[in-house]
C-alpha cells in the first residue's frame, strides 16, 4: 500500500514488554485500508526497539476488528517481516464476541499464509502463557538461553 486516499479508520497502540519478550499490541476496528499504513508506523516504530532474538505477539482485537480483504495481502508481508526479525508466535484475543467466526476468518487468512504459530484466546492471560511456552521453546532451538536476566 503505497498512498492514503482517506484517513484511517481504527486505532492500534503497540509496547513491546522486554521481560516477558512480549509486543502487546492493542487495536480497535473497524478498519479500512489506510489502517494499514497507520499499523506499520505505531507497530513497526516499537519493533524496533526489540533487541532480543525469539520475541511474540499478542494481539488484543476491541470492537469488529475486520478489514476489507485487500487489506490481508499487505498484514501477511507484515507478519513475514516480523517473521524474519524473531517473531517467534502471535496469540490473537478476540474481546467482541459480535462476529466471532468472522473475526476468526479474517485473522486467519492473515496468519495462514505464513509458518508463525497463531492461537486465538478468550482472556490475555491465557494467551501470555502460551506465548511464554512458544518464546522459551524456540529459544532452547535456537541454543539462545537466558540466566539471571542476562542473556548467552
Amino acid at each position: 500500500m503505497e498512498r492514503e486516499k482517506f484517513s484511517a479508520h481504527g486505532d492500534v497502540q503497540a509496547h513491546f514488554l522486554q521481560e516477558r519478550r512480549i509486543l502487546v499490541i492493542d487495536l480497535s476496528g473497524p478498519f479500512n485500508l489506510e489502517f494499514i499504513l497507520k499499523y506499520q508506523r505505531v507497530v513497526g516504530a516499537e519493533r524496533k526497539k526489540i533487541n532480543v532474538p525469539c520475541w511474540a505477539s499478542l494481539v488484543n482485537v476491541h470492537g469488529l476488528a475486520l478489514a476489507p480483504m485487500e487489506a490481508t495481502l499487505d498484514a501477511q508481508l507484515i507478519v513475514d517481516e516480523a517473521v524474519d526479525s524473531g517473531l517467534v508466535a502471535t496469540a490473537v484475543v478476540l474481546h467482541e464476541p459480535e462476529g466471532l467466526a468472522l473475526q476468526q476468518k479474517f485473522w486467519s487468512k492473515i496468519y495462514d499464509g505464513s509458518t508463525l504459530p497463531f492461537q486465538f484466546f478468550n482472556r490475555s492471560s491465557e494467551a501470555c502463557d502460551w506465548l511464554g511456552e512458544k518464546i522459551v521453546s524456540e529459544m532452547r532451538a535456537k541454543g539462545v538461553y537466558q540466566s539471571k536476566n542476562v542473556m548467552r
